[in-house]
């Protein structure tokens, strides 16, 4: 199974402490790494053969005393991220076709003959691997690259954190960086995510569980392996776990596995403004999706946030190529709303009446950093 999608560890295996009134996973660390090795070392030894052997090397080991209840979220995890894709459809299809020959008269011998020969087989491997779909039946493939003790540490604290979030009921998720593709990716999964606040700098959201909807925290935990990509951020969620209720505080600073990288740019001419910018100005930072900006009764997204190191506020940088012109218009508000907003557009969209605008930083095939760093130089203009 790819490592991007590991399943979030059952409840019975969620390991944690009540302090306070906050839910303190077990997170896993570098005093684990010894016997995770060990765990590791000894999975390898069964690649190329089935699931089911590994288990029953499992079950009759004695229990490792340096992993005490920790060694069984390990095994799954580790279980999970051995285990190739499935390729159930072609077993099935050929499962149907066997029966369906031997229905028809064929014996075993001549049933097992033609299905081979339509499926490119010799009948001794069909036979052999008739069931290999079958999850304990699979053979276990090692990684590449190899995990080390510390990649499977952090995957599993991964499933921990999202194991923990499936029990939860409302949460608050603080967030620099990053914002559209986590909101992005709320929508896609339906997660209810609320903008509460914006700031310059970050968004607060807020996630409430709707009443019957018993797979709403499954959608809130999958939005887990896109927060390490953000700049920082911290997310509070109000738990009930095995009869305690508390809060689970999960934030930039606790090791997890992240999953796979967004995009870092929409288009080159995002990747080559980015880069210009930063070479040019030194003692300006660019933060990348910064919080959405309210725009009536909308929601936009910058591409960037720019300001000196030294200064707090800072400019809001859009590079609209326009591909739906549509969205002209919703730009241009936010332009006249926005004093701090530098609005980057193709020479020949901008309309004739805002020519010169200082707002407005007109391209034709690049966008020059230089342009935008002398508008952001310049006092605010407020109104079109």
């Amino acid at each position: 199974m790819p490592i991007a999608s590991l399943a979030p560890l059952p409840l019975h295996q969620l390991t944690f402490t009540r302090v306070d009134d906050e839910l303190v996973p077990a997170w896993f660390s570098d005093r684990d790494r010894p016997w995770l090795r060990d765990l590791l070392q000894e999975a390898q030894a069964f690649v190329g053969r089935p699931v089911a052997e590994l288990l029953s090397r499992w079950r009759r080991s004695d229990d490792d005393p340096r992993a005490g209840r920790r060694l069984a979220p390990a095994q799954r995890v580790l279980l999970q991220w051995l285990q190739p894709p499935s390729s159930r459809l072609e077993h099935t299809k050929m499962r149907q076709e066997l029966f369906a020959a031997a229905a028809n008269g064929a014996s075993r011998r001549e049933a097992l003959a033609t299905v081979a020969t339509s499926h490119a087989r010799a009948s001794d491997d069909l036979m052999a691997n008739l069931f290999a779909d079958l999850p304990h039946a699979r053979a276990l493939v090692w990684p590449k690259p190899a995990p080390s003790p510390s990649d499977l540490a952090i995957a599993i604290n991964r499933c921990l954190a999202q194991g923990m979030l499936r029990t939860a009921h409302r949460a608050e998720l603080q967030l620099v960086g990053c914002a559209r593709t986590v909101l992005r990716t709320a929508w896609l999964h339906a997660t209810n995510l609320v903008v509460v606040a914006a700031a310059a700098t970050h968004v607060q959201l807020r996630w409430q569980c709707p009443e019957g909807d018993a797979r709403a925290a499954r959608r809130l935990a999958s939005l887990v392996p896109l927060l390490p990509w953000a700049r920082d951020f911290e997310l509070r969620a109000a738990c009930r776990l095995r009869g305690t209720s508390g809060t689970f505080v999960l934030t930039a600073r606790d090791a997890i596995l992240p999953g796979p990288e967004p995009r870092a740019f929409d288009s080159a001419l995002e990747r080559h403004f980015a880069n210009d910018f930063l070479a040019l100005a030194h003692d300006w930072e660019l933060l990348r999706e910064p919080a959405p900006l309210v725009c009536g009764s909308q929601l936009a997204f910058p591409d960037f946030l720019a300001r000196r190191r030294s200064e707090q506020t800072g400019w809001w940088i859009e590079i609209a190529g326009l591909r739906d012109r549509s969205v002209l218009p919703n730009k241009l508000a936010l332009l006249a709303q926005e004093p701090n907003y530098v609005l980057c557009l193709p020479r020949h969209l901008v309309p004739t009446a805002l020519l010169g605008h200082a707002g407005i930083v007109a391209f034709t095939h690049r966008v020059h950093a230089e342009q935008v760093l002398a508008r952001l130089s310049q006092p605010p203009q407020r109104r079109l």
